[in-house]
């Protein structure tokens, strides 16, 4: 009966990622085209079979990625990138747990699973891998987990640094360290989100709901990418300072 009770619930928390997958494919699809308006949210509910709650989750998520805006009073709308000039910004190639929390950790706790990708993990990796490694991280103080990672991993960069699944500890240390001493190249953005404690799913990383999060894209000398991940990192823990030297005329 238990499991039965588990299930269930783990269904549930499903539905709202599922929900995401399908609205990233329309929008991936042109069903949304760049800059249209999302269908309000109770005829979208209506239209995805869910309620509204699962709706919102699964919408916080498409913001959350940069997929879609809200405009107050108006709803949501497809972001035209097309209309926001790019930007660029030089970094040294940090763990940004690390680097941009206030708290330090003494323990990660780590779990991963293998699944064929849906095409929000392929835009992620920006290949048509044929599996995913998919990890999850809680970041602990003591008993007290405060920040969460989670990453994803074409089977390719597996393959090519020779990571034992099977080895206890083997991919935590490659995610944790390896990683950033081999990647050429990281792109970072950070935003905004109220999603870290659902999105940690196991544990409440704060009794508050602000958090940010820090998407990152970690790339191979190639261009190829190695892993990209989103970490949530409570907004009265988050710490960032920008180092800056002036450029003086030869």
């Amino acid at each position: 009966m238990n499991n039965v009770k588990k299930s269930i619930s783990k269904e549930r928390n499903l539905k709202h990622v599922k929900v995401y997958d399908h609205l990233y494919s329309m929008i991936k699809d042109g069903a949304f085209p760049a800059g249209s308006q999302l269908p309000s949210e109770p005829d979208l509910a209506v239209q995805m079979d869910v309620s509204r709650m699962t709706l919102r989750k699964a919408l916080s998520l498409l913001r959350e990625d940069g997929l879609i805006q809200n405009i107050q009073g108006k709803g949501n709308f497809v972001i035209d990138y097309s209309q926001i000039p790019p930007s660029h910004s030089p970094e040294t190639i940090q763990h940004p747990m690390k680097a941009c929390c206030s708290i330090k950790y003494d323990y990660v706790e780590c779990e991963f699973r293998i699944e064929p990708p849906s095409d929000y993990m392929k835009g992620m990796v920006k290949r048509d891998t044929a599996v995913i490694v998919i990890a999850d991280r809680w970041y602990k103080n003591g008993e007290d987990a405060f920040g969460y990672s989670l990453s994803f991993l074409p089977i390719e960069t597996i393959s090519k640094y020779k990571v034992d699944l099977a080895k206890k500890g083997a991919l935590q240390i490659f995610l944790e360290e390896t990683l950033y001493s081999i990647s050429s190249d990281s792109e970072t953005a950070y935003s905004y989100t109220n999603t870290g404690n659902f999105t940690s799913s196991r544990y409440t990383l704060s009794n508050q709901s602000k958090f940010i999060l820090i998407t990152e894209t970690l790339y191979d000398r190639d261009g190829s990418v190695l892993m990209f991940s989103k970490h949530y990192i409570p907004l009265q823990s988050f710490n960032l300072t920008v180092y800056r030297n002036a450029q003086k005329e030869q």
